[in-house]
This record gives C-alpha cells, structure tokens and sequence, in this order.
C-alpha cells in the first residue's frame, strides 16, 4: 500500500512538474510573440522611420532654403498667377497674411515692392535676373524633394552629373507652376463662396474651411504621389493627403497661437519678421514631413501584405 502511495505520488509529482514545464514553454513563445509585435507595429515603425530620415534636420534644412527662395518664388508664383489673373496680386497677399500671418504679408509686400524697382526684363541685367528667379525659386523644392526620398526610401537609380541637376531643376520648375495653379483655383473658389453665399454669410466659414481642405488634400496627395522618386499608388497618397491636410488645418492654428504667445521674433528687432517666417515653415514642414512618414509607412505594410496574399 505504502508502495502503491509512493508511485501515485512520484507520478503525481512527474505530472505537476511536467505540467510546470509546459506552462513555461507557452508563457515564453508568448511574451516573444508580443515582443515581436510591438517591434513590427505601426508606430514604432513609424518611429523608427522618424529617426532614420532626421525629420528634424530636414524641416530645418527645409526652413532654411526656404529663406533662400522667399523672394524668387513669391515673385515667379505672383507673377503665374497674375498673368492668368490680374487681380491676383492682392488676393494672394490676403492668403498669405490668412496663412502664415500679418507680419509676413507685410515681408512679402515689402519683396514685391522692391522687385518692382528692379531693371526690366529687356536689359541685361534683367535676363540674368529673370534666370536667377527661376533658379533660386526651385532651391526649395529640391530640399523637399530629397527629404521625401529618404521618408519613402526609394531606390531608384537617379541620373548623374548634368542630367541629374537639369531634371531636377525642370521638375522643381514644374512644382512651383502647379503651386501657382493651385492659388489661382483656390483664390478662383474663393471669389465663386463669396458670391454664392453671399445672402448666407454664417455658412460661408464653413464651406469656405471645407474647400481649403479639399485644396489641402489635393496639393498633398499630388506631392506625395509625383515629388519622390518611387510610385506611390493614387490611393495611398489621397489618404495621406487627407490625413496631413487635417494634421496643417490644426498644425497651422496651433503655431499660429505659438507665435503669438511667444512672439519669438520680438529679440531681433526688425529681423523679427523674418524670423518668425522661418520659424512657421519649420513647424510646417515637420507636419508636412510626418504626414508623408504616414503615407510611406501604411503604404509599405499594405503592399507588404498584398503581396503576402494567395493569388
């Protein structure tokens, strides 16, 4: 009996021990399936993604070139859209004042101003001016062009030398004539709100916010989709244009309410305009930038997982 005791209890034992065992095996396959599905979800690839394209080295580069092309591409945007529009000049100069504030509308009058003061385009001095305009102002989307590559990786195989500066210039070029496109159909809705709603003025905020979100969604999604050097499905990039025009709408208000409780201009003196300018894009641009690092991220993992998918 006292046998019978002692094999009922080592096999109760081998039991316990061997129940033991199993409970670790499932516990550890466990904790490193969830430790390998925090380290493949979103946002820390999204994180990840943050730190390998430098987002903040790049908005800053961005801002700076910004600060290089102010002038020539205020004057090569007005002068698209004052050629197709005459009266075009005081409307963008409103937007501008609505967008960034009433201290840049003031340094963007001051430039045109004195562009007006420049020799004509007929002398010497004029042509070489004009080819210098069309230069400088595409330097900023060559910045941007490159930030972009790096958010979405892409690995095509660019031209080299000469080739490769011509089309890049040509491409930037034909950025800053869909950007003037794009103020002469928003500034073109404007006028068409103003007279449509005229007797229901309480509505026109909100149709009028409604439209400059569509606008929003538009320039974004076509960014995404033409600026980097890999193909981003239409799809895709209207999402994330969607996303990033929602993320500007509050980004704008929110450093819109930064600069005027921070006022970080006012230790420069006179510069203070200029510096708050540069300031704007920076913020901007980083919402721009974290908007594209949405898209290129959500766009991998689903082409990532259609590909995974049985035919």
């Amino acid at each position: 009996m006292a046998k019978h005791d002692g094999t009922g209890a080592t096999s109760g034992g081998k039991r316990s021990s061997s129940g033991r065992a199993e409970r670790a095996r499932g516990e550890k396959p466990t904790v490193k399936h969830v430790v390998r599905r925090a380290e493949g979800s979103l946002p820390k690839a999204l994180m990840s993604r943050f730190s390998d394209a430098n987002l903040l080295t790049q908005s800053a580069a961005l801002a700076y070139y910004s600060l290089l092309s102010l002038a020539p591409l205020l004057l090569l945007v007005l002068w698209i859209t004052a050629s197709l529009m005459p009266s075009a000049q005081e409307s963008l100069m409103q937007q501008i004042g609505q967008l960034v504030g009433a201290e840049a509308e003031g340094l963007a009058r001051t430039i045109v101003d004195n562009a007006e003061k420049q020799p004509g385009t007929g002398s010497i001095a004029g042509i070489w001016s004009t080819v210098l305009l069309f230069l400088g102002a595409t330097v900023v989307f060559g910045q941007l062009q490159e930030a972009l590559n790096r958010i979405f990786r892409t690995d095509s195989d660019e031209l080299t030398g000469i080739m490769a500066l011509l089309r890049k210039r040509a491409f930037s070029l034909g950025l800053v004539f869909a950007l003037g496109f794009l103020l002469l159909v928003s500034m073109t809705l404007n006028t068409v709100l103003q007279v449509a709603f005229s007797h229901m003025e309480w509505l026109l905020p909100l149709v009028g916010g409604l439209v400059t979100f569509v606008v929003y969604t538009l320039a974004f999604a076509l960014m995404y989709h033409y600026v980097p050097d890999r193909e981003v499905g239409w799809r895709h990039a209207i999402g994330g244009g969607a996303v990033t025009a929602l993320l500007f709408v509050i980004g704008r208000a929110a450093i819109g309410w930064y600069l005027q409780r921070a006022d970080p201009g006012s230790a420069y003196g006179s510069m203070g305009t200029l510096v708050i300018t540069i300031v704007w894009v920076y913020y901007a641009g980083l919402i721009v930038f974290i908007g594209a690092l949405l898209t290129a991220v959500v766009d991998e993992r689903l082409n990532a997982r259609h590909e995974h998918e049985p035919a």
